[in-house]
């Protein structure tokens, strides 16, 4: 099933990173299903400039949250100004009368999945459906839950951190896609809306996130069109799929 994702971000730099990275790491064929938006939440309403498709996005688009812990607490207060729109999303789908209503709900998916302990670099989606966030402004039916730290840290030092969370993302999307194909219960999954990955708190360059974003969808989709190949890897296989490739504006 294909799937549509918006990446969108308030930081400029994150932006035209993602634009050159998507544009020389990313098959012509994959990236036409991404659309790269400078903006924050708001700028996804009209009179948005892609209102029509912003709309297709809001009514069944689940958001990937990156700054969260791996046990899902919102960071103390201190660090709030490195992630307001984290802040405001969770405000966004949280009633007015439950303003704790993601975290909680989140937490208890959470247990299920991994007894309380989400490792970074996974994937975990979080049904909003009857709870008291199914009915959130944007009709949006689940969060993606892609932890990239501990405690709220920098996460520098770990250079595949980025790939790790989009490429889980991408896995966790397909799979939901293909229960969702035999069970009428479940809601497909054809839209995304994503921020940048560990640039707040986790101190991520916006180079580093873009290249990781974007070689993460890259090798997706040559895992996905080039089955024989990725079914039964090699190491010379693995070797022409390196994370530290060089883009055009990077110094020599």
């Amino acid at each position: 099933m294909p799937v549509n994702f918006t990446l969108f971000d308030i930081s400029a730099g994150l932006i035209d990173q993602w634009r050159e990275a998507f544009t020389v790491l990313v098959p012509a064929e994959c990236r036409a299903r991404v659309v790269i938006v400078h903006g924050g939440i708001s700028d996804l309403h009209p009179p948005f400039d892609l209102h029509r498709i912003a709309c297709q996005l809001l009514r069944e688009v689940r958001w990937r949250v990156s700054w969260t812990s791996r046990y899902f607490l919102l960071p103390p207060s201190q660090y709030w100004h490195h992630i307001s729109f984290d802040q405001v999303l969770s405000d966004r789908l949280s009633p007015p009368t439950v303003p704790d209503a993601l975290t909680r709900v989140a937490q208890r998916v959470i247990y299920d999945r991994w007894r309380g302990y989400a490792p970074p670099g996974t994937c975990t989606l979080l049904p909003l459906s009857g709870t008291p966030c199914a009915g959130n402004p944007f009709s949006c039916r689940y969060v993606a839950l892609c932890p990239t730290m501990r405690l709220p840290s920098s996460v520098v030092w770990h250079k595949e951190i980025v790939y790790n969370c989009v490429w889980s993302l991408l896995v966790e999307i397909d799979h939901h896609n293909a229960r969702a194909a035999v069970d009428p219960r479940l809601h497909p999954i054809r839209s995304v809306v994503m921020t940048g990955i560990g640039t707040g708190i986790g101190r991520i360059p916006p180079k580093q996130c873009a290249k990781q974003t974007a070689l993460a969808f890259a090798h997706y989709h040559a895992a996905k069109t080039r089955v024989a190949t990725w079914s039964t890897m090699t190491w010379a296989d693995i070797e022409q799929y390196p994370l530290n490739v060089r883009l055009p504006s990077d110094a020599y």
